[in-house]
């Protein structure tokens, strides 16, 4: 009985700790050495493209680099898979490119019983191959999404020296390419327009890639420049209209100002370089066959709509004296070759990876992806439509893309918290805990706010950072008619300690769920009732505020009522502040938007988190004194310990008083204590501080706190 449950245990624990815990978990589990060697197959099968003598055709990987691969990645994989095999199929059956992925391989392998020229055994291991590069993949960026990004980014490096390579020896090669002075590269990438394609692919990565060390910034754009550089020189059009398209959307859909600014730079010198003589070429150059291709390619898909030729099955399309094995088209080529189904399978795949990179467009990873799906999308509708047979160009443009999607999908969607807190159950009782510092003023009017909630806080806990008498006694005297119980938990005036105090207010707290805010936030009515709303095992949930103008804040404490309206008078263009289309109050839309997004900016002063989540990352760290970054570092923990951040919008709104910011001119700067403290947690995956919240759960012990 006892071993039949701990199995039970041992099977299903990623089901109740999220997908994107368990393969953290595991990746940190293997062996170093394995894991880097891991690493090191996943970054060959993307710049090996480059390098590896070619096959019989010029664009086919040769022998050698898919020899390595079954040494650097294929069996290291396959292990990997087996032993994972349970929680992958189980996370794939829960995000929708699980089934549909699985029905178009099982409909590719179908037709392979009609294909002219298909192998049952070769094509099944294609399929295989395909499914496990996926698998796998999605495991590291749900799991390890650090090292998800280093990989593509020294990918993105090792291409732009196989570019600059390139570049420096295509005046001392001779051939086809170089009489129409057409730059490409070697290996796999001996062609210009493949060559374009996979440095296209990498450019679409590398600009959206956060990179906070300033050397491998750089590093970073030189590799940017030096790939923006060849493709230029490969005068491939469709990659030059790819690369163009991505970084529009990018430029409309970002959710930062500086990459919009980044997108928008790039359109401009693209527009330069069209200006200068890159329309004048594009003119001369004309369709390339490409309305006549298109035709012969639906005559081709006509007779055979349904089932297709089979996976494998090999074609020609005449055009005068040219002759090609396929439809320069993805689309086409699996509506040829895979009929019908095939073609509305894929295409329902790709739209819901395009689906989901919009909506994590708000994470690096998710950007990266939201480039790429565009790219590809533009990208294979004039060549490389090739997806199934082993790793080769398309491969960067289909399937890592694809695994990308289910990975984010484990990580920000199925990224769930322990089992403790996943029962689905809403909070019993709530504290909300206020934190102050010698401004009764505006303190006296937050609790006035906090006296008009809706749903009544189970009690108030003042977290005093050592402020003086008059906060005391102002405390002292609301206590005596507060509707609910108001408690005042002081420390002595040591410097800014905030992370200190919040503990101590924790600490003292008796609910279930715990609201913090600061004591300069004028609450709206519905604020308490909202967290307590969109409150969920499993999440912790982060809130905003208005910045009000140094006027309103007068007349607010001069007795004035509180405007929640986007017509108030406040600031909202202020990087910390709501913007004005948030500023009123629909909790219905706030549901909508917190399942949507878990990005925005940490602010303590608005958020709410179950007790025992707190209790097990053992609250804020006290090692971070002065302003600044104990907040971040704290939501790191959380995220690392498998409980994600939702962000609210529309709901739990609140208006920031106006005083002069005790915040560092870059708070952003790493040579801060607090920040490096931050770093740490974030590149260890630190889950627990050591000097934490469990330093005062004694003291507090007899007002009933745990």
């Amino acid at each position: 009985m006892w071993n039949r449950k701990l199995s039970d245990v041992r099977q299903n624990g990623a089901s109740r700790e999220g997908r994107a815990t368990y393969f953290r978990r595991r990746w940190e589990a293997l062996p170093t050495w394995f894991r880097y060697w891991m690493l090191l197959g996943m970054w060959w099968l993307l710049v090996g493209l480059a390098g590896s003598p070619t096959g019989s055709k010029v664009w086919n990987p040769g022998k050698p680099y898919h020899d390595s691969l079954i040494v650097l990645f294929l069996l290291p994989a396959l292990w990997l898979a087996w032993k994972w095999r349970g929680v992958m199929f189980r996370g794939l059956a829960r995000v929708p490119e699980g089934p549909l992925l699985a029905a178009f391989f099982g409909w590719a392998i179908v037709t392979v019983g009609w294909a002219r020229n298909g192998n049952l055994g070769d094509d099944v291991v294609v399929v295989l191959y395909a499914a496990l590069f996926v698998a796998i993949w999605a495991s590291l960026v749900a799991g390890q999404p650090r090292r998800f990004h280093q990989v593509l980014y020294w990918a993105g490096v090792g291409l732009s020296l196989a570019a600059l390579v390139g570049m420096a020896a295509f005046p001392l090669r001779d051939g086809v390419w170089q009489a129409q002075d057409r730059l490409m590269a070697f290996g796999t990438l001996n062609n210009p327009n493949l060559a374009a394609f996979a440095f296209g692919a990498a450019i679409s990565w590398m600009t959206q890639l956060s990179v906070r060390d300033k050397r491998l910034r750089v590093l970073q754009w030189i590799s940017i420049v030096a790939l923006l550089g060849f493709v230029l020189l490969t005068l491939s059009r469709s990659a030059w209209l790819a690369l163009i398209v991505s970084q529009g959307v990018i430029m409309l859909g970002a959710t930062r100002r500086h990459l919009r600014r980044r997108a928008a730079v790039m359109l401009v010198v693209a527009a330069v370089i069209i200006a200068l003589g890159g329309w004048q070429y594009m003119e001369e150059r004309g369709m390339s066959y490409r309305p006549q291709i298109l035709a012969q390619a639906m005559g081709l898909f006509l007779q055979h709509p349904i089932l297709g030729l089979g996976m494998g099955s090999r074609y020609t399309i005449h055009v005068g004296d040219q002759e090609w094995e396929h439809s320069h088209n993805v689309f086409s080529h699996l509506a040829i070759v895979l009929g019908l189904p095939g073609l509305l399978l894929w295409v329902a795949l790709w739209l819901v990876v395009g689906w989901r990179a919009w909506r994590y467009r708000h994470v690096a990873l998710g950007r990266a992806l939201l480039a790429m799906w565009v790219y590809a999308s533009v990208a294979w509708q004039f060549d490389a439509p090739q997806m199934l047979r082993r790793p080769d160009v398309e491969w960067l443009l289909g399937w890592l893309p694809l695994a990308m999607s289910i990975g984010l999908a484990w990580r920000i969607r199925d990224d769930g918290a322990p089992a403790a807190a996943t029962d689905g159950r809403k909070p019993a009782k709530v504290s909300l805990v206020v934190l102050t510092y010698n401004w009764p003023a505006a303190l006296g009017k937050v609790l006035e706010s906090i006296t008009a909630q809706k749903r009544l806080p189970d009690e108030v806990i003042v977290a005093d950072d050592g402020s003086g008498e008059e906060t005391r006694a102002l405390v002292a005297r609301m206590a005596a008619n507060f509707p609910v119980p108001l408690r005042h938990v002081w420390q002595e005036d040591l410097g800014f300690r905030a992370a200190r105090s919040r503990n101590r207010g924790m600490a003292a707290s008796r609910g279930d769920y715990v609201i913090l805010i600061d004591g300069d936030m004028v609450l709206h009515p519905q604020f308490v009732a909202d967290h307590l709303a969109l409150a969920e095992p499993g999440y912790f949930l982060q809130g905003g505020r208005f910045k009000t103008h140094p006027r309103e804040t007068e007349r607010l404490l001069a007795g004035g009522k509180p405007r929640f309206a986007p017509w108030a008078d406040a600031d909202f263009h202020v990087f910390d502040g709501i913007k004005r289309l948030y500023a009123f109050h629909s909790l219905p839309l706030a549901r909508w938007k917190s399942r949507a997004r878990s990005g925005g900016r940490v602010m303590s002063c608005n958020t709410s988190f179950w007790r025992e989540d707190l209790l097990r990352i053992n609250g804020f760290d006290e090692r971070m004194e002065g302003y600044g970054a104990e907040d971040r570092e704290l939501a790191a923990r959380m995220g690392n310990a498998g409980v994600t951040r939702r962000q609210l919008k529309w709901a739990a709104l609140a208006m920031h008083l106006d005083h002069a910011s005790r915040a560092q001119p870059d708070v952003d700067d790493m040579s801060l204590p607090n920040n490096r403290l931050y770093r740490a947690t974030v590149e260890q995956r630190i889950t627990r501080c050591e000097q934490g919240i469990d330093r005062h759960l004694a003291e507090f012990a007899g007002t009933g706190a745990s």
